[in-house]
C-alpha cells in the first residue's frame, strides 16, 4: 500500500484527481449495474420456478392415459415432444415397477460465461410429480427448466449498460478535465512563475487570470516578487559597494606594506653588525618578517574578494601546461624541499588562466609549507573526467589533515598548523574553495592511501584537444 501511495504522490494533482473520480464512478457504475443483475437473477430464478410449477400441474395428466395403458413407446414419443418446448431440457418419468422412460433436448452453452452465472447464483429448476389417475400412483414425472437464456439475456443486459456507463464516465472524464485544465491554467503560471524566480527572473509577473481565489494567490506572488526584487536589488548594491570597498582598502594597503618592508630591509642592512643588542636585532628581523606577511596577507585578501570573478578571459586551457607554468614557478621552492613531483595525464579545463593557476599554486605551495620535515615529500598530480567534470587529484605523503578539520580548513584566516611559517595567512584553501565554486566546481580533501593528504579540485571541461 506504501508504494501505491508513493507512485501516487508523484503523479501531477489533475492525473490523480481524474484518475480518483473515474474510478469512483467506474466502481460506483459497476456495483450498480451488478447489483440490478443481481435482482434480475433472483426474479429470473423465482420465475423459472413458477414455470416448472405450471408445468408439472400440466404434464402428468397429459401423459396419464399412455401410462395407464403402459404404452411406454407413445410415452417416449411424447417426452420427445416435450422437450422441444422453450427451456424444458429433460423429462423422465419412473414407473412403480422401475421402468424409466427420458428424454434429454441438447445442452445450449449460452452467450455468457460460466463465471457470470456462478457469480449471481442463476439455477436451473428441477422438480418432480407424481402420476395419479383414480386415486392410484402409476409413477414419478421428473422435469428440468433451463435457465440458460435468462443468463444470457441477462449477460447480454449487462454489456449493453456497461458500455452506456463508460460512454458516461468518457464524457464525465473529458468535462472535469476541459475544467480542470482551464481552472488549474494560472496555477501553472504561478509555477512558472516561481521558477523564474529561483533562476534569477527577478522580473517576472504574472497576469491575473481565473478564479478570485487563483487572482489573489497572483497578486500575493506578484507582491512577493517585488520585494524580492527591491531586496535583491539592495543587496547587489551593498555588495557592489562592499567589494568596491575591500578592493580599494587591499589595494591601497598595498603601498605601505611594501615600503614598511622597504626601509625595514633597509634599516637592517645599515645596522648589520652595529647592534650590540641581540633582543634589538631579532626584534629588527621579527618586524621584517611580519611585515612580508602583512604583504601575503593583503594580497591573499584581495584575491579571496576576486575570487568569484574571471581575471581575465575564460577559455579552454590545458590543465597539464598550467601546473608545469606552476612547478617552474615553484621550482626553487621545491628544490629546496627536496620535492619530487609526478604529474600525469590531465583533462583540459574551461576557466580562465589567472584563477587557474592560482589553484594549483595554492594547492602546490600548501603541500611544501605543511610537508613532514622527516621524509622527502612526493606530489603526485592526475585527472580524469568524472560525471561530466574534471576532476583533478593533488595528493601528497604530508600529515594530512584529520578528518574532523577538513571542513573547517576552507574558513578564512584558519591555521591548524601554525609552524608552517610566518608568511602564512590562512586564506589559501578558502580562496581555491571560492575560486572552484564560482564555476560550478568544488573542492575536497581525503586522505591519501599510504597517509598524507589528496585535494580533489572539480572543474567544468575544455575542449579536448
Amino acid at each position: 500500500m506504501s508504494r501505491i501511495a508513493v507512485a501516487l504522490d508523484r503523479l501531477p494533482f489533475l492525473v490523480r484527481l481524474l484518475a480518483t473520480a473515474t474510478t469512483a464512478l467506474l466502481v460506483a457504475g459497476s456495483v450498480m449495474l451488478f447489483v440490478s443483475v443481481g435482482e434480475a437473477a433472483r426474479n429470473a430464478n423465482h420465475d423459472l420456478a413458477r414455470e416448472l410449477a405450471a408445468e408439472l400441474d400440466t404434464l402428468p395428466a397429459a401423459i396419464a392415459e399412455v401410462v395407464v395403458v403402459g404404452d411406454f413407446s407413445t410415452l417416449q414419443q411424447t417426452l420427445d415432444r416435450y422437450v422441444q418446448r422453450p427451456r424444458l431440457t429433460q423429462a423422465a418419468f419412473l414407473d412403480t415397477g422401475g421402468t424409466v422412460v427420458a428424454s434429454q433436448a441438447l445442452a445450449d452453452a449460452g452467450t455468457a460465461p460460466g463465471w457470470f452465472r456462478r457469480l449471481l447464483a442463476f439455477e436451473d429448476a428441477r422438480g418432480s410429480a407424481e402420476v395419479t389417475i383414480g386415486g392410484r400412483i402409476y409413477g414419478t414425472l421428473t422435469l428440468t427448466l433451463s435457465i440458460q437464456d435468462m443468463v444470457d439475456r441477462a449477460w447480454t443486459q449487462l454489456l449493453h449498460h456497461f458500455a452506456i456507463l463508460t460512454l458516461a464516465v468518457g464524457i464525465d472524464f473529458l468535462g472535469i478535465w476541459l475544467v480542470l485544465r482551464s481552472g488549474l491554467a494560472p496555477l501553472r503560471q504561478v509555477e512558472d512563475g516561481a521558477a523564474a524566480l529561483a533562476a534569477g527572473a527577478m522580473e517576472r509577473r504574472l497576469k491575473p487570470a481565473g478564479s478570485p481565489e487563483l487572482r489573489r494567490l497572483i497578486a500575493a506572488f506578484n507582491g512577493m516578487a517585488d520585494s524580492l526584487q527591491a531586496a535583491q536589488n539592495q543587496l547587489v548594491r551593498r555588495n557592489a559597494e562592499l567589494q568596491r570597498f575591500s578592493e580599494i582598502s587591499a589595494h591601497h594597503l598595498q603601498e605601505p606594506t611594501r615600503r614598511l618592508i622597504t626601509f625595514a630591509q633597509r634599516l637592517a642592512a645599515r645596522l648589520a653588525g652595529r647592534l650590540d643588542d641581540p633582543e634589538a636585532e631579532a626584534s629588527l628581523g621579527y618586524l621584517t618578517a611580519e611585515a612580508t606577511r602583512l604583504r601575503s596577507l593583503v594580497r591573499d585578501v584581495e584575491l579571496y574578494l576576486a575570487a568569484d570573478q574571471p581575471l581575465g578571459r575564460t577559455e579552454s586551457l590545458d590543465s597539464g601546461g598550467v601546473v608545469r607554468s606552476v612547478l617552474e614557478r615553484l621550482d626553487a621552492t621545491l628544490r629546496e624541499a627536496g620535492a619530487a613531483v609526478t604529474v600525469g595525464d590531465l583533462p583540459p579545463v574551461h576557466l580562465d588562466r589567472r584563477r587557474m593557476t592560482e589553484m594549483v599554486f595554492v594547492i602546490i605551495d600548501n603541500a611544501v609549507r605543511h610537508r613532514d620535515r622527516h621524509e622527502r615529500l612526493q606530489i603526485k598530480i592526475d585527472g580524469a573526467m568524472i560525471n561530466g567534470m574534471v576532476v583533478l587529484r593533488f595528493a601528497d605523503n604530508g600529515p594530512g589533515i584529520p578528518a574532523e578539520y577538513r571542513q573547517r580548513v576552507f574558513a578564512v584566516f584558519e591555521r591548524l598548523d601554525v609552524r608552517a611559517g610566518e608568511t602564512s595567512t590562512g586564506i589559501g584553501l578558502a580562496i581555491l574553495q571560492r575560486m572552484a565554486e564560482s564555476v560550478g566546481g568544488r573542492v575536497a580533501l581525503e586522505e591519501t592511501q599510504g597517509g598524507g593528504l589528496t585535494v580533489v579540485v572539480s572543474l567544468p571541461p575544455g575542449e579536448p584537444r
